[in-house]
């Protein structure tokens, strides 16, 4: 079977698999902690061990990086590393909101660039927006996407956890002529895909505490359509085969006016 068609049906299994089990209280549960050391309800460890099972049924030789097991070793010499977010906006899930999303990306393990996945997809649950990267080219709604839009130059979707950083890229937009428009929506691997897409202007996540398993999708979304990418550590220094956390991400359009404040960021 190729490999966007494998993979692309596991993404359907697990956001089928979600949807099924939604506004179920057993489900939203906390059990515990993951391998990350973030909370753990129910519905993160049933869709990711889902994920596992369907990834083996592929017949790809391949190892698993998730958030709440780490990386599982599935086989003995793998052919493919899937860095996967089984459940992206937990919280959302869990208080009734609909917008949550897996995100997930395939990388042949001889290369190890998170941005420079094979296939990725980021699919929004309960709306069923698809984007995804398959041979070389992105899609969205199965639609294919030749340049990244020009929409919401105003709009900053942000993870911040001071309100200098705020003051700080107001000004910026104000200086270049935009009216800053924020969101914080709760599911960075759609939000840094919207940015990706051009579907709003720029996404940032300044807290230190986001991780490589939830943009992973998205780095190699933005890199397909030229969209500026900044990470700290730097994109080829972000492993696919642990867990690691990214202390700054910006995604965003290259005339965007966070470009020239990265320094204060």
């Amino acid at each position: 079977m190729e490999i966007c068609k494998a993979y692309r049906r596991v993404v359907e299994n697990a956001v089928n698999l979600l949807r099924e089990y939604y506004g179920i209280d057993y489900y939203i549960e906390i059990v515990g902690k993951g391998v990350s050391g973030d909370v753990s309800r129910r519905i993160d460890i049933v869709v990711e061990d889902y994920i596992a099972d369907c990834a083996l049924n592929t017949g790809f030789k391949t190892w698993i990086l998730g958030e709440e097991k780490g990386l599982r070793r599935l086989v003995e010499s793998p052919e493919y590393i899937v860095v996967v977010d089984p459940l992206d906006g937990s919280l959302n899930y869990a208080l009734g909101i609909p917008f949550v999303a897996v995100s997930l990306a395939v990388y042949a393990v001889n290369n190890r660039n998170i941005a420079s996945a094979i296939y990725s997809n980021v699919t929004s649950v309960f709306t069923n927006n698809i984007i995804e990267f398959c041979n070389g080219k992105t899609y969205y709604n199965k639609i294919e996407v030749t340049k990244r839009a020009n929409k919401g130059s105003e709009v900053l979707s942000i993870y911040t956890e001071n309100p200098l950083t705020l003051k700080i890229i107001k000004e910026a937009f104000t200086k270049a002529g935009l009216e800053l428009k924020t969101r914080t929506m709760g599911a960075a691997s759609l939000e840094a895909s919207y940015a990706a897409l051009g579907f709003i202007g720029q996404f940032a996540h300044l807290t230190g505490k986001i991780r490589n398993v939830d943009l992973a999708a998205a780095f190699t979304i933005a890199q397909a359509l030229g969209a500026f990418t900044y990470t700290q550590p730097a994109l080829g220094e972000i492993s696919i085969t642990r867990l690691e956390t990214i202390s700054k991400v910006v995604i965003a359009s290259t005339n965007s006016p966070l470009l020239n404040i990265l320094g204060e960021l």
